[in-house]
C-alpha cells in the first residue's frame, strides 16, 4: 500500500488520480480528474513521473475523473490510454495511443491483458454510460478501483462488486456522512420534491450533462408520475445521445427515458407548463440558465443542488439567498453502501475516496 501515489480524490471530492508502480520504474495511473470548484484544478503529477507512466486507465467520462487528460499530455504523458468506447465519445478525447475495452458482458470477470504484464478485469459501475470498476493485476500485486459506483441505480446497468479479493482497494464513499442507503436517499429527495410542488413551488434541478440526469428521469417517473417535468435543450440532447448506448442501461429504464422524451420536455419548459425543470448545467454557468433560475426563484421556485457548489456561480448566490438547498442523490455510495461493498469482498486495505475525510479500513 505504501507504494500507491495519491494525486487527488482521497480526502477531497474530485480530482481523482492514483498511480501505482508495477515494473521497475514504470507506472500505471487510474483516472486524471480535475476539481472544477478549485482555482487550481489539476492533479499535481510531476513531469518525470508522467513520462514513466505506461498506462492511464479512465473509469468514466466525468471531468473529475478525466478532465486533466490534455494537461497531463502537455506535461509529458505519452503512454497508452485505456478506457471504454462511450468514455472516449463523451470526453471527446483525441489521442493516438488508445486501447478500447470491449463492452462488459455482464459476468463481472471480463479481462483485458495489456503489454508489459498487466491485466485489467472490469465491469459496469452503474454510474453513467461507459463507467467501469476495475481490478489491475500484475506479477506480485493487484489494485482494485471502484471508480464511481452504485449497486442499486435506477437507470444504469451494473455488474455487482462481490466476491473479489486483493491487498488494496480504493472504493467510492462520496456520501460518507449519510447512513441511508440508495433507496433511503431517493425517498428523501422524492418526498422533498413532492412537498414543494404540492405547495405550489417549482423545483429546478441543475445536473451534469452525462450521469444522474437519467437517474432523475427514472426516479421522478417511478415516485412522482403525476408531476410535469420540463428540460432545457442541452439536457434533452444529451439524454438522446446516451440512449445510443443501450448496453450500459437497464432494459426497463430505456422505455422510461424514451417515454419522457416523447412528452417533449423542451416544449413544456418553453411554455412554463412544468413543476420540475431539469437543466444540463451543473453550476448554472450558462447565462440563459442562470437567468431562468433567477427569474423563477423570484416567483417562489427552489433550486435543488445534488453536487458540489462552485464559487462565483449562480448556484452559490442562490444558496446564500436561501433560494437553493443541497441534498444527496445516491449516484455514489453512502457510508452504508460502502460498508456493504466492503463486506461483500475481501480486501486487506481499503481507502474510501471521493469525500473530504481521510480514512483507512483494515481487514
Amino acid at each position: 500500500m505504501n507504494r500507491l501515489i495519491i494525486k487527488g480524490g482521497y480526502g477531497e471530492h474530485g480530482r481523482s488520480c492514483f498511480l501505482m508502480p508495477y515494473r521497475e520504474t514504470k507506472y500505471f495511473m487510474l483516472d486524471c480528474g480535475i476539481m472544477d470548484t478549485d482555482p487550481n484544478p489539476w492533479p499535481k503529477v510531476e513531469p518525470e513521473l508522467l513520462k514513466r507512466t505506461e498506462y492511464l486507465i479512465l473509469s468514466h467520462c466525468h471531468k473529475d475523473h478525466s478532465g486533466a487528460f490534455k494537461e497531463l499530455c502537455r506535461q509529458g504523458f505519452h503512454g497508452w490510454l485505456v478506457t471504454t468506447a462511450p468514455t472516449l465519445d463523451l470526453t471527446g478525447i483525441s489521442y493516438d495511443r488508445i486501447i478500447v475495452l470491449e463492452e462488459p458482458d455482464g459476468s463481472g470477470n471480463q479481462t483485458c491483458p495489456l503489454p508489459g504484464g498487466l491485466s485489467v478485469t472490469y465491469g459496469r459501475s452503474g454510474h453513467c454510460v461507459g463507467s467501469i470498476w476495475l481490478q489491475v493485476s500484475w506479477e506480485g500485486g493487484s489494485l482494485f478501483y471502484s471508480g464511481d459506483y452504485q449497486s442499486r441505480p435506477l437507470a444504469y446497468a451494473v455488474d455487482l462488486i462481490a466476491g473479489r479479493s486483493g491487498e488494496l482497494a480504493i472504493i467510492d464513499c462520496a456520501h460518507a456522512g449519510s447512513e441511508e442507503d440508495a433507496d433511503g436517499l431517493r425517498l428523501l429527495l422524492a418526498e422533498r420534491i413532492r412537498r414543494l410542488t404540492a405547495e405550489g413551488h417549482k423545483v429546478i434541478l441543475p445536473l451534469p450533462k452525462y450521469g444522474r440526469g437519467l437517474e432523475f428521469i427514472c426516479m421522478l417517473r417511478d415516485s412522482l408520475p403525476d408531476i410535469s417535468v420540463g428540460a432545457d435543450p442541452v439536457f434533452t440532447s444529451t439524454t438522446e445521445r446516451m440512449l445510443q448506448y443501450p448496453g450500459w442501461l437497464k432494459p426497463e429504464s430505456i422505455g422510461t427515458i424514451q417515454d419522457f422524451l416523447e412528452t417533449d420536455p423542451g416544449k413544456l419548459l418553453e411554455r412554463g407548463d412544468c413543476q420540475v425543470i431539469l437543466l444540463g448545467d451543473t453550476h448554472l454557468e450558462r447565462p440563459e440558465n442562470s437567468r431562468l433560475a433567477m427569474e423563477e426563484t423570484k416567483k417562489g421556485a427552489f433550486v435543488l443542488l445534488t453536487g458540489r457548489v462552485k464559487k462565483g456561480c449562480a448556484t452559490e448566490t442562490l444558496l446564500n439567498e436561501g433560494k437553493a438547498f443541497v441534498m444527496s442523490y445516491p449516484h455514489h455510495q453512502s457510508r452504508s453502501d460502502f460498508l456493504e461493498t466492503v463486506k461483500n469482498n475481501r480486501f486487506h486495505v481499503i481507502l474510501p475516496f471521493h469525500n473530504n475525510l481521510k480514512e483507512i479500513f483494515w481487514d
